[in-house]
């Protein structure tokens, strides 16, 4: 494909070179450039990809895209680029827009040839995404999924490092969707990915609202929450029809931006019948705890204003979890999906690291969970005492370079609800995990709990399990899906099941092992 074409509908100036060069690829990481490939710099939150130019142009790259405002002619005869000759040079203005443009050209458009549906919210999106994905499945219709646990390209799934990817790998795997012959695709959406305009180019048919929360505040997220807020509502000026929970009390502004973009509204809720007017809307009934064989869930009756009812079961408990399953059977109604393919659907769901049970004969029930923030914590060690454990043993860390506030009022929260709370290390990243420890330990003290502090996750683990009996119940929390450990930026397997695994295969071979605290 000719640059020229690559670039229509973009706003950009040429520097240098033939704009009609043919192009073979895009990348945005100099590494991923051969032979032909359209270099995008972009200055991203750890490195500025301006500083890459010389890299991608010994790859092979047949043009350079550049964003910043530095003078291409002057610093090239400065050689900060070293030799350029013969590679296109393109400066590109308004790049949220037109890396998007460049995307869609080069691929064709993948997001028009599926239903893409987006959700988003500060917690919900990948139980709902999944709930979704599993529903389209069991209709028998080829579904894509982008979110936190994998990106799923209707033939290979692979480990996903941001909920949302960069707008280059996204397209590339929405094109690949489409070659794998996918006819929706669910994707998570967070607010960071709508910051830096990772979404760019998507056109979405549905758009799903789960709720807003204070969360991914502070120096290396979103700065206040009004600004995160204003990130998860634009989202819903690029769909044609939004799915929005009636019950959220910011419901009202996600509303209104759908209006204002021409979007059709439906809404769903357990409590607020009248927020929705006169509008579509899937409600929910009677709720019950369900316990099956020592594995648990929930159930609700599910009805809609068109006068349908349904009984519906779920196989994770939890009333955020009917939130969940209402979010997800709205939207898969709208698509026409019947609703007892929805219900078989429902009967089984299970989500890996959500309230993901570890079952072990003559142990505690132990329940492995992504909670990391105080909502999410509530939410999940509120839905365990529902189920009367003799003791509800609580694990957990924070991670580093996020939020600081999440660490004191994780600990609370754990400290008013938990009968013991175990604080361990979780993802450090760049900072001390000791310290991470005493600002959670602030706030278990205040909030009157038991604690101990344990830094390894595996001694911590292993304690929470020798001081635990059959009756109890065993949270670990924050981790969830994730198989890793990330500290000072090096990423260590780190597998919850496989650490649970290790430790009873010591306890059975007689092995003991010291807990240091």
């Amino acid at each position: 494909m000719r640059a020229s074409d690559v670039l229509k509908g973009t706003v950009y100036e040429i520097l240098a070179g033939d704009i009609d060069c043919q192009i073979t690829d895009l990348a945005d990481d100099s590494r991923d450039v051969t032979q032909g490939t359209l270099f995008v710099c972009r200055r991203g939150a750890r490195t500025d990809g301006h500083r890459y130019i010389d890299d991608a142009v010994a790859r092979g790259a047949a043009c350079i895209v550049v964003t910043d405002d530095i003078g291409i002619p002057a610093e090239r005869s400065a050689g900060r680029w070293g030799d350029t000759d013969g590679v296109l040079i393109v400066r590109l203005y308004d790049y949220r827009y037109g890396i998007g443009m460049i995307c869609n050209n080069f691929w064709n458009f993948p997001s028009r040839s599926m239903k893409v549906i987006g959700v988003t919210g500060t917690k919900g999106k990948t139980t709902v995404a999944c709930m979704i994905k599993s529903m389209l499945d069991r209709w028998g219709r080829r579904t894509g999924l982008v979110g936190t646990i994998e990106i799923d390209d209707c033939i290979r799934k692979i480990p996903s490092v941001n909920t949302t990817p960069g707008t280059i790998y996204l397209h590339r795997k929405l094109a690949d969707m489409v070659a794998n012959g996918a006819e929706y695709c669910v994707m998570e959406v967070s607010s960071q990915g709508l910051m830096h305009g990772r979404v760019s180019g998507v056109e979405f048919d549905i758009c799903v609202y789960t709720n807003l929360a204070p969360d991914h505040i502070g120096r290396n997220e979103h700065r206040t929450f009004a600004e995160y807020g204003r990130w998860k509502r634009s989202l819903f000026s690029k769909c044609k029809t939004a799915v929005i929970n009636a019950d959220d009390m910011y419901s009202g502004c996600i509303a209104a931006e759908a209006v204002n973009a021409g979007a059709e509204v439906v809404y769903y809720g357990v409590r607020n019948h009248t927020a929705a007017g006169d509008g579509n809307v899937c409600m929910a009934g009677a709720i019950h705890r369900l316990i099956l064989h020592r594995v648990m869930g929930i159930g609700y009756e599910c009805e809609r204003t068109d006068g349908e009812s349904t009984y519906m079961t779920v196989g994770i408990p939890g009333e955020f979890n009917v939130y969940n399953s209402l979010a997800a059977v709205t939207t898969c109604g709208i698509i026409g999906i019947p609703m007892e393919v929805m219900q078989d659907s429902q009967s089984d769901m299970k989500v890996r690291g959500r309230l993901e049970p570890v079952e072990i004969p003559g142990y505690a029930r132990i329940f492995i969970d992504y909670a990391h923030n105080a909502v999410s914590l509530e939410n999940v060690l509120t839905t365990l005492r529902q189920y009367r454990p003799k003791r509800l043993i609580c694990l957990f860390g924070c991670g580093g370079n996020r939020s600081a506030g999440r660490r004191k009022g994780m600990g609370f929260v754990s400290g008013r609800l938990a009968d013991m709370t175990v604080i361990t290390s979780d993802n450090p990243r760049f900072e001390s995990p000791e310290a991470i420890m005493t600002d959670i330990e602030t706030g278990v003290l205040e909030g009157g709990g038991e604690y101990v502090k344990i830094c390894s996750r595996l001694d911590a683990i292993r304690y929470a399990l020798e001081i635990s009996d059959r009756d109890d119940i065993v949270l670990l929390a924050g981790k969830g899906h994730e198989t890793y450990q990330d500290i000072e930026g090096r990423r260590t397997q780190m597998d919850e099941r496989e650490m649970i695994r290790q430790i009873l295969e010591e306890k059975n071979a007689g092995i003991v092992r010291r807990c240091d605290n």
